[in-house]
């Protein structure tokens, strides 16, 4: 190869070099250096333990309570696990999601609810920090992006993270009472204040494959069962979930007379629910108890536990 043709192939190499430069990391960088920075990104959700949830002045606390999300300021009332999943999910899709700049104009912002009035305040904290303090907005027209803007600034940016229904609950309370497998429960005792008896789960068959159980009444007497009737009351006291969650006073409730109580026993369980008087909605109060929750459920239900013997043959 004579010089000029080394001369020449070197300057192709570098003019190639420089094309790939410009169409690749350098137009890259030269778009990136335009974007906003996204505010979320500095957030751990692993580390924050308290999320403040304002809305419509409204404010929810949400606490971490070991492997769990606390309700503050409640007896014992938690987050249900699927909104914490769709709570952690939501806030990882953000932390990593880009943000334009949609608007910089403090009086447009109630247009994108991007305001305290309209929007959702949410603060994250880490123990004492805060983390984060900005306003959740609404959905964008593509339903999968979302407007947001930081508590004291006059931008709204969308961000590519549909996190507008993560934060738009009324209640976060779990209305779940009891959820586990009703093939557990092996004695169920039914208390009234005229009235006490007890049922248990009899060994009617057993071969080297399966084995085939019933019910019959223990106490105050041996007697027989329908065995279909017990089904319900299996099915009602192995997952209950209460209608509403009423205001969290015993005055009014009747859940101190002791008018319904049904215990359950069996592996690993041993549940009482107690159920008082109806409200003017033909509710009725009940709780569990290891627990002064109160709860609402609906007529059927406290109609299937109000029993006498006779109801089972």
């Amino acid at each position: 190869m004579n010089k000029k043709n080394f001369t020449l192939g070197g300057a192709l190499i570098i003019l190639v070099a420089l094309a790939y430069l410009y169409q690749g990391p350098i137009k890259e960088w030269r778009q990136d250096s335009g974007k906003p920075k996204n505010f979320l990104a500095i957030v751990d959700v692993e580390q924050i333990d308290k999320i403040e949830i304002i809305k419509n002045e409204e404010v929810t606390v949400l606490e971490k309570a070991g492997e769990r999300w606390k309700i503050g300021g409640t007896k014992d009332f938690y987050v249900k696990d699927e909104l914490v999943s769709s709570l952690k999910s939501g806030l990882d899709e953000a932390v990593e999601a880009d943000i334009e700049l949609v608007s910089g104009n403090k009086e447009k912002k109630s247009d994108f609810q991007t305001d305290l009035e309209n929007g959702v305040n949410v603060k994250l904290s880490q123990g004492d920090q805060a983390i984060a303090d900005f306003i959740v907005g609404k959905r964008a027209v593509d339903f999968t992006s979302t407007y947001i803007s930081e508590l004291e600034s006059d931008n709204t940016y969308i961000i590519t993270a549909d996190i507008s229904g993560v934060f738009n609950y009324i209640d976060w309370r779990d209305k779940t009472i009891f959820a586990f497998d009703k093939e557990k429960i092996s004695k169920i005792r039914f208390q009234y204040p005229d009235r006490e008896f007890t049922i248990t789960k009899t060994l009617e068959h057993e071969n080297t494959e399966t084995a085939e159980y019933g019910w019959e009444g223990a106490l105050p007497y041996k007697f027989s069962i329908d065995q279909k009737k017990i089904d319900v009351i299996l099915d009602i006291m192995s997952n209950l979930t209460a209608v509403e969650i009423p205001g969290q006073n015993f005055e009014g409730t009747g859940l101190e007379k002791n008018l319904i109580i049904a215990q359950v026993y069996g592996e690993g369980i041993d549940n009482i629910l107690m159920i008082g008087d109806a409200n003017e909605d033909e509710l009725y109060y009940a709780k569990k108890g290891d627990s002064d929750n109160i709860y609402l459920i609906v007529k059927e239900q406290r109609d299937e536990l109000d029993k006498r013997i006779g109801d089972f043959k």
